[in-house]
């Protein structure tokens, strides 16, 4: 605080005149204090109001153009009010003022020219192949999207003893407890809610897997949030701790204990305030303000985020258009990508492996030209670390379906619901690239969700619950793919002879999906009468030889069958 108040009163003389008339003259002197009065005002917005910085070169930002219209300004009024004044000394004194003014704009408007190889590099993308995605199951993969888990939040706002106080914060996803949940900070509704409020009431978490769970809300005050006011002001609060530090985001978890958390993700500027890199975290506790500040590789194991979304979107952009520098960015273009545009508010996305470790996930395409029509495909996609920043670009999915395409189609087969897709997500399952496409209806509502094949747009299932539509892509799966896809390269191919003991047929848009329980096997087989015609034939108690992708799944689809019709 103290040097936010030194920073202010010294920054304020930069108002005064440097024009020694504007001090010996009694018309013009009066004006002084004002001027200072004003400069205070300045910092007060700048560093009070608008909790910037207080660094050298926000100091030099913010003063320096300052100052010189201060220049011009002194020596225009002079020459124009007082007809002794040398034309020539106020011209000098508006010139150089005009002079630091152009310097400055010029400055700032040719530096990102020759900024192109230094983004590229702190991107830092490292080319991989699919060997490197990490793992991930079933279990593990987010269905629920944000709007949704929204919906559900400000429904259960209507617990709340006061609910027209309060608004719902950003919400984000998060591990708890081995599990994935959307995590829903408690706001105040403006400065007249917070005077008449004693602390926010809690928070609200969300199942990110599974959409038929009930969302819980946490009651426990919290003093210290972003819409809280004055010293309650939870950025505020930092900025008096930490006045150095660059606050790049600010977002709300769930500690490894169920506590509520800020984290508030900082770090510092480089090439004069064109990139910013991250250094660590702050977390604080809302409840008693206390804050604790952690380097980005001591951060405790529960905080899913060291990164913000906005920095992995930077950075996409980077390694994309600055490939190879400047010149090729516009004239070459050679190798130049750009993230897909999903028509929502979320530039990434959030995913995660099998550990639930998040990663920032985007899709790339050719870089397109300006009223281009937007390329249905993808060249590649990124995985960017939440923790540790980390860029690995997947050139090996160039030609997959992109997450535009994925979302058109979804729209499409629910056309006559009118669904809306939510963003999309891209994971390996059953070793294909696969769309996760949530949707929903008009109101918000959860209604679908579909899984795509990246490489087959014919090939997709979907269901009212994440196990339905798992089930229904892998029936697709395995009766609809070519060739290419090898069972034995992702799971085990395992052959038995077993007896079946139930036998359901599933007509399905003129098709026939044959679905067996076997005796002592604790699964669903299915198969499509298209691919194994005789499978119609079989009956209870008949003896057969299957072949099958061991993926441990409830319902698993058989590969090849071999069945004697005349048993």
């Amino acid at each position: 605080m103290l040097q936010m108040i030194i920073i202010i009163l010294i920054g304020a003389l930069v108002f005064l005149p440097l024009q020694r008339v504007w001090w010996q003259r009694r018309e013009f002197r009066i004006w002084i204090p004002m001027r200072y009065v004003l400069g205070l005002v300045y910092g007060v917005f700048l560093f009070y109001m608008g909790l910037l910085d207080q660094t050298w070169t926000l100091l030099v930002s913010a003063y320096l153009p300052a100052l010189a219209v201060w220049l011009i300004i002194d020596n225009s009024i002079i020459y124009m009010m007082i007809r002794t004044f040398k034309r020539d000394q106020a011209l000098r004194g508006a010139g150089a003022g005009i002079a630091v003014l152009l310097l400055f704009i010029v400055f700032f408007t040719l530096q990102p020219l020759f900024l192109a190889d230094n983004k590229f590099d702190i991107a830092d993308g490292e080319e991989v192949t699919a060997e490197d995605l990490d793992p991930v199951n079933e279990e593990s993969i987010p269905v629920v999207p944000r709007s949704y888990a929204q919906y559900r939040s400000d429904i259960m706002m209507g617990q709340l003893d006061n609910p027209a106080f309060y608004n719902l914060g950003n919400t984000r996803i998060q591990r708890i407890d081995d599990a994935l949940y959307w995590v829903t900070p408690i706001e105040y509704d403006g400065f007249f809610r917070w005077m008449r409020s004693d602390a926010v009431p809690g928070f609200i978490i969300v199942s990110a897997d599974n959409p038929r769970e009930d969302p819980q809300l946490i009651e426990t005050d919290m003093n210290y949030v972003p819409s809280g006011f004055f010293h309650e002001n939870l950025e505020r609060h930092v900025r008096m701790a930490y006045p150095d530090v660059v606050m790049l985001d600010t977002t709300f978890e769930v500690d490894g204990d169920g506590n509520p958390r800020y984290i508030v993700n900082y770090g510092h500027f480089t090439e004069f305030r064109r990139v910013a890199d991250v250094d660590g975290v702050i977390i604080v506790d809302p409840a008693t303000g206390d804050m604790e500040q952690y380097e980005a590789e001591e951060a405790p194991e529960w905080v899913n985020r060291i990164y913000p979304p906005h920095i992995a979107q930077e950075r996409n952009d980077w390694f994309g258009i600055y490939k190879q520098g400047l010149i090729n960015r516009f004239f070459g273009r050679e190798g130049l990508t750009e993230p897909t545009g999903w028509g929502s508010d979320d530039t990434v996305t959030g995913v995660v492996n099998e550990d639930l470790q998040l990663s920032w996930f985007t899709d790339h395409m050719r870089l397109q030209s300006e009223g281009q029509e937007a390329s249905r495909s993808m060249v590649g996609f990124t995985m960017f670390d939440a923790r540790t920043g980390d860029l690995r670009y997947f050139r090996d999915a160039s030609g997959s379906l992109n997450g535009r395409t994925a979302m058109d189609l979804a729209e499409r087969t629910f056309r006559r619901d009118d669904y809306v897709a939510g963003t999309p997500s891209l994971y390996n399952i059953y070793g294909q690239y696969t769309w996760v496409v949530p949707l929903m209806d008009r109101n918000n509502v959860l209604r679908e969700i579909m899984l795509v094949n990246g490489q087959d747009e014919n090939v997709y299932g979907y269901g009212e619950t994440k196990q339905e539509a798992f089930n229904a892509y892998q029936l697709e799966l395995s009766s609809e793919v070519d060739d290419e896809v090898v069972p034995g390269e992702f799971s085990d191919m395992e052959e038995e002879t077993v007896i079946v003991q139930r036998v359901y047929h599933w007509d399905r848009e003129e098709n026939v999906t044959v679905r067996l329980w076997m005796v002592e096997k604790e699964r669903i087989f299915t198969l499509n009468a298209s691919s194994h015609p005789t499978a119609v034939f079989i009956e209870p108690g008949d003896e057969i030889t299957i072949s099958y992708m061991d993926n441990n799944e409830t319902v698993q689809p058989i590969e090849e069958l071999e069945f004697d019709v005349s048993q």
